[in-house]
């Protein structure tokens, strides 16, 4: 009972894997960001929000409409300014958002002292609102982004994959066999009709 739960366990694991493997890496390739029922995993990369968002942290944001967002919300936008244009960046709304002519503008700042006001921005750059960190992710993407990690991820598959492959194996061989206790048992009980 316990290897079929853990057989079921590392089946369902592995498929779960590949899709969000290849579901974040088609999405990228794509050029956009990967989107789950309108949430969204960011990577924070930089400096500019500590000590809110430490570089590391993994955090969830929902894509959510213009006027949902107010003073003091956490926002990733896609930057159009310079030496960060195209990059998704994670700031705080630091005045009320502003319409003008039907289009909402938002001013955002990183929370680190000292940390310079960001260009305007409108709301057509907002890739979503901030939910929460995810301590958890955060800390197993950390984990494999570094080269221990990456060993251990590729080795818990090779295990995975090791362990489906040699059950299926071990089951087809037990097939096999009782295939051929069964063609044994008729020929023998052929042989005895035959003779009598």
């Amino acid at each position: 009972m316990f290897k079929k739960i853990l057989n079921v366990l590392s089946v369902v694991f592995l498929i779960i894997v590949v899709i969000i493997v290849i579901f974040s890496l088609t999405t990228r390739i794509m050029g956009n960001t990967p989107s789950l029922f309108g949430y969204y995993m960011f990577r924070v990369s930089s400096d500019s929000m500590e000590p809110t968002l430490m570089v590391g942290d993994v955090i969830l944001s929902k894509a959510v409409d213009a006027d949902e967002i107010k003073k003091d919300d956490i926002i990733t936008y896609q930057s159009k300014d310079g030496s960060m244009y195209g990059r998704e960046v994670t700031h705080r709304v630091v005045l009320e958002p502003e319409e003008k002519n039907g289009t909402y503008h938002y001013q955002t700042q990183g929370d680190a002292s000292g940390a310079p006001l960001d260009k305007p921005i409108t709301y057509e750059q907002v890739r979503g609102k901030y939910i929460r960190k995810l301590t958890l992710i955060g800390k197993i993407f950390g984990f494999i982004s570094k080269p221990v990690g990456v060993a251990v991820f590729i080795g818990v598959i090779v295990v995975l994959f090791g362990y489906e492959l040699i059950s299926l194996l071990v089951s087809y061989r037990k097939i096999d066999e009782a295939d051929i206790e069964a063609s044994v048992e008729k020929k023998t009980a052929k042989d005895k009709n035959k003779k009598e």
